[in-house]
């Protein structure tokens, strides 16, 4: 008789398990799709507000953001400032219109659903900075903690980044077993060895005239290294000849607007392929 009211306690647990991993799953899919933006300044952004068009000034309810402040609330470039944040080793001032919010309103015009934004971006920043951590006051690691702070399934990532790196001739050789290291990482901690990733590959070099006293002697080695046969569930969009600013380094809100619908394009057609 003891084991016989064992076996029905071990299976109304079961039940009771099972019916909270359903709703779990079910809450999931009825929730916001969660993209984290990480990368540096092309991805936080630097493009004009001013050159905003009027409708994009206007908030749509149904993309979100959740800050580095850990505030949740309707996205509006700039998605990320130094405004109240909780992660110091983030803090972006000079962010301003980048991809992001592009790439939500373009997946928005495809299937409808919710968005949630996670911005992670930080400008200047190199590869190494971004070498996987459990530590919050790095950026991998301060990216995670507020990737799991959401309670989501996180549907995607998109990574802007390399300027930097292209700075420095010896960084171009492991730039991109760095990247897929990172990529690995990710899938990793967010549990999904499927989570689809669209890199950004640069855009054109800034002249050295444009560009002095710093040069990119490592910007071609770069473009290459991004161009390479993409790992599974991994693509790259490129933004050669997307126009720039003055300083031939940062993307215009333009450029930014035709960046987010490739980036869009490209991750709808990696989900297509099963990665999700």
């Amino acid at each position: 008789m003891r084991y016989r009211s064992i076996g029905r306690r071990l299976g109304l647990l079961a039940c009771v398990a099972a019916a909270t991993a359903m709703t779990t799953i079910v809450d999931a899919k009825a929730g916001p799709e969660i993209y984290l933006l990480a990368g540096q300044s092309n991805m936080s952004g630097r493009g004009l507000l001013a050159d905003l068009m009027p409708e994009e000034r206007t908030a749509d309810p149904a993309i979100q953001l959740y800050g580095n402040d850990e505030q949740w609330r309707v996205a509006l470039d700039p998605l990320d400032d130094a405004a109240g944040q909780v992660d110091a080793v983030s803090a972006d001032p000079k962010a301003a219109v980048g991809p992001g919010l592009f790439f939500a309103r373009a997946l928005r015009r495809m299937h409808g659903g919710s968005v949630l934004l996670v911005p992670c971006a930080k400008g200047g920043s190199s590869m190494e900075e971004w070498t996987p951590s459990d530590r919050r006051d790095t950026l991998y690691g301060a990216c995670l903690a507020r990737a799991r702070a959401v309670g989501g399934h996180v549907a995607g990532i998109l990574w802007y980044q390399g300027e930097t790196d292209a700075g420095r001739p010896e960084t171009a050789s492991v730039w991109r077993s760095d990247f897929e290291a990172l990529v690995a990482r990710f899938r990793l901690d967010l549990g999904d060895d499927r989570l689809p990733v669209v890199m950004v590959q640069l855009a054109d070099p800034p002249s050295p005239e444009v560009s002095a006293p710093k040069t990119y002697p490592a910007w071609s080695g770069i473009q290459a290294a991004q161009a390479e046969r993409p790992p599974s569930c991994v693509d790259m969009v490129s933004a050669k000849g997307l126009p720039r600013k003055e300083d031939e380094l940062h993307l215009t809100t333009e450029a930014q607007r035709q960046l987010g619908g490739r980036l869009a394009v490209a991750m709808d057609g990696l989900r297509g392929r099963g990665c999700r």
